[in-house]
């Protein structure tokens, strides 16, 4: 495994001309998909190199980040390796000082930060909901995309779960799909807005991070994380959020809709884990804390 590696990195030094450069692979408890490496050049400067596994995550990172640079605290991209037959694509970016944010770290102040940037990021609305980097498959109606992907979740999670939970999801999504009626958008959505992906810095934001899976979606989208348990908040701190948010646009309505928006990240969560065999290895404390929510969900 270390050998093949060494010969990974070799070929993406050789492609961005890096050959003095030393790269330390980043491990995190929570990474779902891409391998990242911090990179040290010879004169100091540090960078980081995000390897992209699947080709439509490379292509909604550098979207991403490209459109939001000036307008939002992301990572200015270096180089890319754009992908092809014999190499994934990468994204070689600037390294923002700090580190991912922890709960424990958590200030009114920098809740409140973040809040207002969760809802610029919101404020950038969009021709209809999908992906972006697929612009012909944008509808005006959230309740296509949505149910197509609840579908595709389900489809992967077929070998994982029971089957009468697996009609009882689709049976749920029938009876509640209506409520998509309330959806806040279509706009730019992060949906993966947690601690992991927010770099601090002795108290201040430097920056947001991993764009792979943004999309044109609904504005509740983004405050599923928190209230699914990946982001753990006292009512104080959400408090502080909310108001953050609502200095900037006015906070969605998403109370209604919320099991719905859990149930739909718990399937795609363990689907995605079953579709790359990870479930009981690297990914089983995030299959097991949503296959309980599964359990108790039903």
């Amino acid at each position: 495994m270390m050998e093949h590696m060494d010969h990974l990195i070799s070929r993406y030094q050789q492609r961005l001309n890096l050959f003095n450069a030393s790269f330390t692979r980043i491990e995190h408890d929570d990474a779902m998909v891409a391998i990242v490496y911090k990179v040290a050049e010879s004169a100091g400067k540090q960078l980081i190199l995000k390897i992209c596994a699947r080709v439509s995550d490379y292509f909604r990172e550098v979207h991403f980040l490209n459109f939001f640079a000036g307008k939002l605290p992301v990572p200015r991209i270096v180089q890319v390796v754009q992908p092809d037959d014999d190499l994934e694509g990468a994204v070689l970016m600037e390294c923002l000082p700090g580190a991912p944010l922890k709960i424990a770290d958590l200030t009114d102040g920098l809740v409140y930060e973040l809040g207002s940037l969760l809802a610029r990021i919101h404020l950038n609305r969009t021709q209809g909901y999908g992906d972006l980097i697929e612009s012909r498959s944008l509808n005006s109606d959230p309740r296509l995309y949505f149910s197509f992907k609840f579908e595709e979740g389900l489809t992967e999670c077929s070998s994982l779960l029971p089957k009468k939970w697996i009609e009882q999801s689709r049976v749920y999504l029938n009876e509640h799909i209506h409520l998509l009626d309330l959806a806040d958008g279509p706009c730019i959505v992060h949906r993966d807005f947690r601690p992991a992906n927010l770099i601090v810095s002795e108290g201040k934001l430097q920056g947001i991070i991993d764009w792979a899976g943004a999309r044109s979606s609904f504005s509740q989208e983004d405050f599923c994380t928190m209230e699914h348990g990946e982001w753990p908040m006292d009512p104080s701190k959400k408090k502080a959020f909310l108001a953050g948010y609502a200095s900037v646009r006015q906070v969605p309505g998403s109370k209604e809709m919320m099991p719905l928006l859990r149930l739909s990240r718990a399937i795609a969560i363990i689907g995605f884990t079953a579709k790359g065999g990870t479930w009981n290895s690297s990914h089983a404390r995030p299959y097991q804390i949503n296959r309980s929510f599964l359990e108790s969900f039903f």
